[in-house]
């Protein structure tokens, strides 16, 4: 047996060491708190009031820090590859129809607003192809982190709800073009209250064009246009797992300059409202 002394310097020399060890190590970052997502100054949020969920994934114009844009090599271009483009004016748009919705029902919607350029992250895109520098990833997952949260959070509360995706396409400039993937991601709309609620006068198309917008498919059953037809954020959120359904909402450009924005955000209030009373609200 070791004598007592040379015993109690051992042990004093071993816990020194670990502590020394302890020192040097790399620090992990500190985990959220449970259920909750990152946050990121590059991302405006706002929590909501009642089940309608705005979001707009490209209309920022800020760089990411110690982020160099996307070059998209060997990924294909378009609607679901590699595009790199703003949506002028987007950014903007939401926050008016938010305000507007809240002005016009005296509840506020979810938000959910990309304050980066597209260029450094295509937030409308699954996380291999929305960024190429791993630097970018918690800026990517701060944005659609807090749009899954919202949406979980919607259906928990509510037991059903609706996301807007804002778009802006510059194919019909004095269009407002409908994407759920021809149905697809408002499937629970329809289950619950049958085709009319998708492709009536009714629907949002339908209450949207009721106020005085060219809106594509006009004929509300037709097919949409198959490259604005929904993205990854309409077909990851909408009638899924997530238990809410989605539209995206591309506008020309006729709808989103500075002149016309309020208009635009006072209509689409408009629509919600009425959305919301004959389909989002327990009579």
């Amino acid at each position: 047996m070791l004598p007592l002394r040379r015993f109690a310097l051992i042990t004093v020399a071993l816990t020194l060491a670990a502590v020394v060890a302890l020192a040097d190590a790399p620090v992990a970052p500190a985990p959220h708190a449970a259920g909750k997502p990152p946050t990121s100054p590059l991302v405006a949020v706002e929590p909501g009031e009642f089940p309608v969920i705005l979001s707009a994934p490209h209309g920022g114009t800020k760089d990411v820090p110690g982020v160099s844009p996307r070059k998209g090599d060997g990924l294909p271009v378009g609607g679901s590859g590699f595009f790199a483009g703003r949506d002028g004016g987007t950014e903007e748009l939401a926050h008016a129809t938010a305000a507007a919705i809240a002005k016009k029902t005296g509840k506020k919607p979810y938000l959910v607003v990309a304050q980066f350029h597209r260029k450094f992250i295509d937030a409308n895109r699954p996380p291999e192809i929305a960024y190429e520098d791993p630097k970018a990833k918690p800026t990517y997952d701060a944005y659609r982190g807090t749009l899954a949260a919202y949406c979980r959070e919607v259906k928990k509360r509510y037991g059903r709800g609706l996301l807007l995706d804002i778009h802006g396409q510059g194919r019909m400039k004095d269009t407002v073009i409908r994407g759920t993937k021809d149905g697809k991601t408002v499937a629970l709309l329809v289950q619950r209250y049958g085709e009319k609620a998708h492709t009536g006068p009714n629907s949002f198309f339908g209450l949207l064009a009721a106020g005085g917008y060219k809106v594509y498919p006009e004929k509300l059953a037709d097919k949409e246009y198959a490259a604005l037809s929904g993205g990854d954020t309409v077909q990851t959120y909408g009638s899924g797992d997530y238990g809410i359904d989605a539209i995206q909402l591309e506008f020309g450009g006729d709808f989103r300059d500075a002149a016309s924005r309020t208009a635009t955000a006072d209509k689409v209030a408009a629509a919600v409202a009425k959305f919301t009373e004959l389909y989002l609200t327990d009579k």
